[in-house]
């Protein structure tokens, strides 16, 4: 069997089990209904399966147990890191484009413009090997081009677009660059020496892209509907969110967030579906944006 068909395998597997707990007849028996699953004969021997139990706590960090009792297997743990699953998640969706292709409208994607992902293996090069960077960048708010020397730290994605992490020669700083504004990159043999940055860190109390690094988190309190809230939910603004209030009114949420202006723009899109609590500031600051926005009609 390939290693196209293994990996095919295990992905199906553990994409079951995230459902329900199986027995490894069940499990036979729903990949028989699936149409990819046969035409790439992915349907094994029991033996095998528990060597894909142990494979899959190898590579993606997700142990599979038994519960002998109900004769059923179930994630135990997991513990799968984002790469690896937005990895997996990729390889699902390459898989389904290709099962749709000449069968009409079964996957409808959403239009939208380059990530400007074509420059993304020159970039990771670059950044592996301390190589400065040189490109024309234009500006979203007023579509001015101006040339760029920067010393690339690391590729970070915020609300479907990519983006370089890059400390910029002219005056020193840590910036942001959309890959889809970046033209004509050009990859010096120039290095600079490596210096220190956690991206993680650096982001943990931001939404999106601008990490307000002179601001400090504070504790954000959020009033959704209930059916606003429920999206919320399966669907966290942030990884501080934490439920305190459910009930028929509303769902509140608590965050530790800097609330940047990325976080400002997320709240107004939600209109009259959410109301900020706290803090004061912050609920000023909406509550103005929204008078400003109504003057407009």
């Amino acid at each position: 069997m390939s290693v196209h068909q293994t990996i095919k395998r295990y992905t199906k597997i553990i994409s079951l089990l995230r459902r329900r707990p199986m027995s490894y007849e069940e499990i036979q028996n729903k990949m028989l209904s699936d149409p990819d699953v046969i035409e790439d004969k992915l349907l094994t021997s029991q033996r095998t399966f528990q060597r894909d139990i142990r494979a899959i706590a190898s590579i993606y960090e997700i142990e599979i147990a038994s519960d002998k009792s109900q004769n059923r297997y179930y994630i135990k743990e997991d513990l799968e890191d984002i790469q690896t699953r937005r990895l997996r998640e990729s390889y699902e969706l390459v898989n389904a484009i290709k099962m749709s292709k000449g069968l009409g409208n079964i996957l409808s994607f959403e239009e939208r413009g380059s990530l400007g992902t074509k420059n993304m293996s020159g970039l990771i090069h670059a950044i592996q090997n301390n190589l400065i960077v040189e490109f024309s960048y234009i500006k979203y708010w007023d579509a001015s081009e101006s040339s760029r020397k920067v010393k690339p730290i690391c590729l970070k994605e915020s609300r479907n677009r990519w983006y370089l992490i890059g400390e910029d020669e002219r005056d020193g700083k840590i910036k942001n660059f959309s890959l889809d504004r970046i033209q004509n990159l050009c990859i010096t043999p120039g290095t600079f020496i490596p210096f220190s940055y956690d991206v993680n860190m650096e982001f943990k109390d931001s939404f999106g892209i601008i990490n307000g690094s002179n601001e400090k988190p504070v504790e954000v309190i959020l009033s959704f509907t209930p059916e606003q809230g429920r999206y919320i939910q399966s669907l966290p603004l942030h990884r501080s969110q934490h439920t305190i209030v459910e009930n028929s009114d509303e769902i509140r949420f608590s965050y530790l967030i800097k609330p940047t202006h990325d976080f400002k723009m997320e709240l107004l899109s939600y209109g009259d579906q959410v109301k900020v609590i706290s803090p004061k500031p912050l609920q000023e600051q909406i509550k103005n944006q929204l008078k400003q926005a109504i003057k407009k009609y």
